[in-house]
């Protein structure tokens, strides 16, 4: 089986924040992974970064998967 693995990146959180995402992504039942996740497409969607999206074409730029 050729299971495609996302991309992977790295956050530092300061221990309170850790602490607090491990434990709010235990009561949603979901890996830390999911929660950043659609912690970030919530975020991605705010007025402010579709502004900067939009302004500098970003919706246009092709992951390594879609390069060819």
């Amino acid at each position: 089986m050729n299971a495609k693995r996302n991309p992977e990146v790295r956050v530092y959180l300061d221990p309170e924040t850790s602490v607090l995402v491990k434990a709010l992504a235990a009561l949603m039942n979901v890996s830390v992974s999911e929660f950043f996740n659609e912690a970030l497409e919530e975020y991605l969607q705010t007025d402010r970064i579709r502004e900067l999206i939009d302004r500098h074409n970003l919706d246009q730029i092709k992951g390594d998967d879609e390069a060819e």
